[in-house]
Parts: structure tokens; sequence; C-alpha cells
């Protein structure tokens, strides 16, 4: 039986296009990229050339002006390929991965996300990302700082990873997450870490994050430096609960801090290995 196809035969130009990029092995791409590749194509002719590879199924479009590109060896399975996300997430919003997506580049996390998080300095938005996939921009203002290049990846440094997933746990798959990778995390600047609390966060967080750390201190053997929790404690005012969604709660008298999650949540990957 002859192979089936998925994609419709290419032209000559259309060849050209997207053997370029293939040899560029550019998997994805923006149509900045495409004309810096110097193809003697005028913009409107190229944009032509990249709707009519898109509509024979040997491109998708992620968000205008960034596609994704089919290998060869996939127009037999009819599939969409998608080699890393992550690379996909950059290239379709200015800003860096964030949140539990800056965890797992730094190896601080085993779950497989399905979200990629793109902290960006002015823009909210969550786009779909073929049938499994969202990429979701939160938008941090004048907290969009403290990021580096990590092998192909702009992300957040690891001490503001976790200030950023402090700040949203909601991002970050929720405390206990972040507690885990907390522990597990070998490189911390601790300075650095104080440095944004100092800076951009409020009392309340502050005492929250004191109660965090010190519980993660005397419920685990993790070191947590003495001076971290001294400042925080400074930052002690009103009674705050730790999650404002949620009612009850015990109140920790050190720290004015409702812990309406319990010990037995935040620390269930401590307790239950």
């Amino acid at each position: 039986m002859a192979p089936k196809f998925t994609t419709e035969p290419l032209s000559h130009l259309e060849q050209k296009v997207y053997l370029l990029l293939e040899s560029e092995g550019k998997n994805v791409f923006t149509v900045k990229e495409l004309k810096g590749l110097k193809l003697p194509l005028k913009y409107g002719h190229l944009r032509v050339l990249l709707h009519r590879l898109e509509k024979k199924g040997w491109i998708t479009s992620v968000r205008k002006g960034v596609y994704l590109r089919l290998p060869a060896v996939a127009a037999l399975e009819g599939k969409v390929y998608l080699e890393d996300p992550f690379i996909v997430a950059l290239k379709a919003f200015d800003g860096y991965l964030a949140f539990q997506s800056a965890l797992r580049v730094h190896g601080l996390s085993e779950y497989q996300p399905f979200t990629i998080f793109i902290a960006t300095k002015n823009k909210s938005e969550t786009l779909k990302l073929l049938k499994q996939y969202e990429i979701r921009a939160i938008k941090l203002g004048e907290r969009y700082v403290g990021y580096e290049k990590k092998n192909d990846y702009l992300v957040s440094s690891i001490a503001k990873t976790f200030f950023d997933c402090l700040y949203h746990p909601q991002y970050a798959g929720g405390y206990s997450e972040v507690l885990k990778s907390l522990y597990f995390c070998k490189e911390m600047e601790w300075n650095e870490f104080l440095s944004y609390f100092k800076k951009f966060a409020s009392n309340s967080l502050c005492q929250k994050v004191g109660y965090l750390l010190s519980s993660l201190k005397d419920e685990t053997d993790y070191k947590v430096p003495d001076s971290m929790i001294e400042y925080f404690q400074k930052r002690v005012r009103v009674k705050t609960r730790l999650d404002p969604k949620r009612s009850g709660g015990k109140l920790s008298k050190d720290w004015l801090v409702i812990d309406n999650i319990g010990k037995k949540e935040l620390f269930s990957w401590w307790l239950h290995g």
C-alpha cells in the first residue's frame, strides 16, 4: 500500500522556504527570523508563501507571526509536531519563563507541565497551543526583573523563581509544591531572594513567607539562614490568612499567620515520601 501523506505537494518556492527552515533547524520560527535568512523575496510574497505552507499542512500558526514547522518525517503521521513548548512560548511572547515552568527548567520540579508560564512586563494573556498545551502570560509590571539565560531559555533566576512562586503560589502548584522544590534546591542565593522582598513585598506576604520558611526548618532538616527568619519577623504586623480563599485555620502567635492549609498538607511530600 502506498504511503498516505497528510500534506499537499509544495511548489518550487515553497520547497525553498521549507528546506531553508529545515537546514537552519527551525521547528518554531517567527516571520522576523525568516526574513533574517535573506530570502530573495519581498515581504508580501513571503507572507503569501507562508499562508500556502500553512494551508498545505507544512506549518501551523501559533499566533500572529509565529509558526511551527512540520518535519518531513511527520508528514506521514498527520500529527502537528512540537519539539519544545518552552521555546514556542518564548517566541510567542516577549518575556521569560517563570513560576512552574522556571522550576522545571532549573530542575527543581518533576511535574510535567501542560501550561507554560511566561512572565511579561505589561501583558496578561492565555494562548492555546495545539490540543494539549496552553501558554499563560502573566503581567509582572515593576516585578519584571531577575531573569537570566540558561541553556536555550530566558528564565527567572532561582531566587527570583522562588519569590515569584511565593508571591503567586497558584502558578506553581501551591505552597506545598513550592516548599518541596525549595527543599531540593542546593543553589539558593538567599541575599538575592531577600532583596526582592525588601523591594516588592507587603508585610502580609513577608509574614506568610516567614511562617513557611520557619515551618520548613522545623518540620524537615532543611537549613534556612537565621538572617532570613529575623528579617521576616520584623515585618510582622497584623493577622493574615495563609490562603485568603479558605476559612478556619490555626493562628501562629509568632507570625500572626492563620494557617488554614495545615502542616499535613503543606508537608505531605515530606511526611509520605
